[in-house]
C-alpha cells in the first residue's frame, strides 16, 4: 500500500515540474520574438490566456485574409473601437 502512495506522489510531483518547466520554456520563446505590435497585443489582451490569444490571431486572419502581424493589429483596433464605444 506504501508503494501506491509513493507512486502517486511521484507521478504528482513529475506532473508539476514537467508543467512548471513547459510553461517556462513556452513563455521565453515567446518573449525571444518578440515586435512591437506583438508586444503590444499581449498588452491589450493581458487577461486572456496565451491559448485565447492564439485563438483571436487566427480568427482575425482567417476573417482578413492576412498575415500575423496584420491580424495583430486588426484585434488591437477592433478591441480599442469597443472601448469607446462603451466609454
Amino acid at each position: 500500500m506504501e508503494w501506491v502512495i509513493a507512486a502517486v506522489a511521484a507521478l504528482c510531483t513529475g506532473w508539476a515540474i514537467h508543467f512548471a518547466l513547459s510553461e517556462y520554456f513556452r513563455r521565453s520563446a515567446w518573449r525571444g520574438k518578440s515586435s512591437a505590435t506583438e508586444s503590444r497585443f499581449r498588452n491589450v489582451f493581458a487577461m486572456m490566456n496565451e491559448d485565447r490569444r492564439q485563438s483571436i490571431i487566427r480568427y482575425h486572419m482567417q476573417k482578413y485574409e492576412c498575415g500575423r502581424e496584420e491580424a495583430m493589429r486588426r484585434a488591437i483596433d477592433d478591441k480599442s473601437r469597443d472601448s469607446e464605444r462603451w466609454s
